[in-house]
């Protein structure tokens, strides 16, 4: 028999962020799973494995058929929770879609689409040259592009993603505003092929499959959307692209009260 530490998504308790479950199969920790907790049944998430407790427990109620949620995420949900002090159960609802347990019907599409589009290509100028080679050159670490509006930043973003993209990483592309988004991704669409978009503007179901598709490609993506894409579970992310990062915008006023800055 095994033992986990499950996580449900609604806080049960202030002072209890997870609850001790057993299932006969090993399962990864990410998994998305449904517990009973007294007469409630709720979504939760596998956080970490746990000792045969002294006490009895329930078994999973059941496994939710979705791929297991990426180390990084689950390790930043916990950070999370700890600097800002926020019950877990509430950074869980922010980083993860709602309804992430429904069954919903899978629109047909390619199950892997190339990431790249063979498009012309453009010529950096020297500037432009120079903030690509430095900003590569400091990786991993944090870098500020500083230009005006109109002064060709977006030209050094899609060429680092090209990068990313070409070394089998993907890049997540944050805008302060939903109303820059479409500009933003039309130029993207120009150089790379089926970018994830999230955004509030958008239905229940369509944030759901920008998430899945992003839980499940097996190929490097570009993803585009607000502050709440930062939490894409995108695997092997190169780069994290914060457009107008002086905007307040990227702070959330509700619990959990995070900057997508830190």
């Amino acid at each position: 028999m095994h033992y986990y530490e499950v996580a449900p998504l609604k806080i049960i308790r202030a002072t209890s962020k997870s609850f001790t479950y057993h299932w006969p199969e090993a399962l990864p920790l990410g998994q998305v799973v449904q517990v009973s907790v007294g007469a409630q049944q709720v979504v939760g998430i596998i956080m970490t494995r746990a000792r045969k407790p002294t006490y009895t427990t329930k078994p999973l109620d059941a496994i939710v058929p979705l791929p297991p949620l990426p180390a990084p995420l689950l390790a930043t949900s916990q950070w999370l929770s700890d600097y800002y002090a926020t019950h877990l159960a509430t950074v869980l609802q922010t980083v993860l879609p709602a309804g992430i347990a429904k069954q919903r019907r899978t629109p047909r599409r390619p199950a892997s689409p190339p990431p790249q589009r063979h498009t012309p290509t453009f010529s950096l100028n020297l500037q432009q040259e120079e903030a690509v080679r430095t900003i590569r050159q400091a990786s991993p670490g944090t870098v500020l592009l500083h230009g005006v509006t109109g002064s060709g930043k977006t030209a050094v973003y899609i060429e680092l993603a090209r990068h990313a993209l070409a070394a089998g990483r993907s890049v997540i592309v944050l805008v302060p505003e939903i109303a820059l988004t479409p500009q933003l991704v039309a130029e993207f669409r120009q150089h790379f092929a089926d970018i994830i978009l999230t955004h509030s503007r958008q239905t229940e179901a369509e944030r759901h499959r920008a998430w899945l598709a992003a839980l499940t490609s097996t190929q490097p993506r570009v993803a585009i959307g607000p502050r709440s894409a930062l939490f894409l579970p995108l695997q092997h992310l190169g780069y994290i692209i914060i457009d107008e990062a002086h905007e307040t915008s990227y702070k959330q006023d509700k619990s959990p009260r995070y900057s997508a800055l830190r």
